[in-house]
């Protein structure tokens, strides 16, 4: 098959897709109004978007205009370049392929691809037969090198292709080794839980991570309020070894994003049981505060916290040896052991629900979520914490959750 790319450039006009974690939608829309309305890049033709379930598409956009948004919504699951969609006959094969890719400056040296297959409909292909036409094709790589995602979408008698931006996916912040036994939530879906959070207390002075497990909010709760996103992250990224690759824009959106933070001096209290997992916060939240340094010299952290059962600790004593801050953030993601047990579960949301109310009646603005697996859990939550805001439904491995705000 003779494939031809057009010569990749930052100024051209493509057609991006943007995937967005299960629940996400809405309130992505509504976002991505705001932020064509109130760009941060000057001179830009305004584009135009559109938003599915799990993905938003946008068109007639720039690599410039991608790349902020990008940078401005970090619950972002992967960013792509819609390559086009081709005709399956008998004629279609991935013989040169990659070799046209690189031609069109979209397939760097020491980079291949990973072929991710997907059927929808009344499709002529299946996932395997996709996965075999590219085996056939041999691609070749050397040992060692890096890896993207071509996704291969079969749609009747069509396919359409597009290509990661990527490398690894968009959870992985970098740095970070992780807790290698822990089930946790996703570092997109905590941030977007965490935006939602922030639109309803902007000015944070503590954020109070019960449960902490290997720290997923309580990193995740630090970008929210630190103004942290993909430009700040210490990773490799794909794009960034593309020969059009702006790399002026990207410190610009690096530079832009810290101007949005609401506070340098943030204090962090964890709790949590686990001997072990404790100990792995230890370590990583020096590593954590190295990092922030490094990123700029005014960013501070007091970290605290409690190696204990969270039912036992004393929120006055501990606000008290905060400071007494006024704003505060609690998000709780109660440990996986008991969100998926059923039946047994009520008397553990229950007492989580008294909990949450003592903190709650602090002489201080309190707000925070709860993520429950259940219907049962969800009540007996509600019905101690008496006031709630509003509930969503998100996704998290294959299990419905609703996340109660409070």
């Amino acid at each position: 098959m003779n494939w031809k790319f057009q010569k990749f450039r930052a100024g051209q006009l493509n057609r991006w897709e943007f995937l967005i974690p299960p629940g996400t939608a809405t309130e992505t829309d509504a976002y991505l109004a705001d932020v064509f309305g109130a760009p941060f890049l000057p001179g830009q033709s305004i584009p135009t978007g559109q938003v599915f379930p799990e993905k938003f598409i946008l068109e007639k956009s720039n690599f410039k205009q991608a790349l902020e948004i990008l940078a401005r919504i970090p619950w972002l699951t992967d960013f792509r370049l819609n390559l086009g969609k081709y005709k399956l006959d008998k004629a279609f094969s991935f013989d040169g392929f990659e070799s046209a890719l690189k031609d069109s400056g979209l397939l760097p040296s020491g980079w291949s691809l990973k072929l991710h297959p997907q059927a929808k409909g009344n499709s002529s292909l299946g996932r395997e037969e996709i996965q075999t036409l590219w085996d056939e094709h041999k691609s070749s790589f050397q040992d060692g090198s890096l890896f993207t995602e071509l996704n291969a979408l079969c749609i009747g008698h069509e396919m359409i292709l597009s290509l990661s931006m990527c490398g690894d996916p968009l959870f992985k912040r970098g740095r970070f080794k992780p807790l290698g036994k822990s089930a946790p939530v996703r570092e997109n879906l905590a941030s977007f839980l965490l935006w939602r959070l922030q639109q309803r207390l902007s000015e944070v002075d503590a954020l109070i991570v019960p449960f902490a497990g290997s720290g997923t909010f309580v990193w995740e709760g630090a970008h929210r309020i630190l103004s942290l996103s993909f430009p700040h992250y210490k990773r490799r990224f794909f794009f960034q070894d593309l020969l059009e690759f702006p790399q002026n824009t990207w410190e610009f959106l690096y530079s832009r994003l810290l101007r949005e933070r609401s506070n340098d001096h943030l204090k962090i209290w964890i709790n949590e049981l686990e001997r072990e997992t404790w100990n792995y916060l230890q370590e990583r939240k020096e590593e954590y505060s190295k990092y922030l340094i490094d990123l700029n010299s005014s960013f501070a952290l007091d970290f605290s916290g409690e190696n204990s059962d969270f039912f036992t600790v004393n929120s006055k004593i501990v606000w008290e040896s905060l400071g007494e801050p006024k704003n505060i953030w609690i998000p709780v993601n109660p440990p996986y052991g008991l969100r998926i047990q059923t039946g047994s579960n009520s008397n553990f949301y229950r007492k989580l629900g008294r909990k949450l109310s003592e903190w709650k009646n602090l002489p201080a603005n309190v707000v925070g979520f709860v993520m429950c697996p259940t219907e049962q859990s969800w009540s007996e939550i509600l019905n101690e914490l008496k006031k709630h805001v509003e509930t969503i439904h998100v996704t998290h491995g294959g299990m419905d959750l609703r996340v109660l705000y409070f």
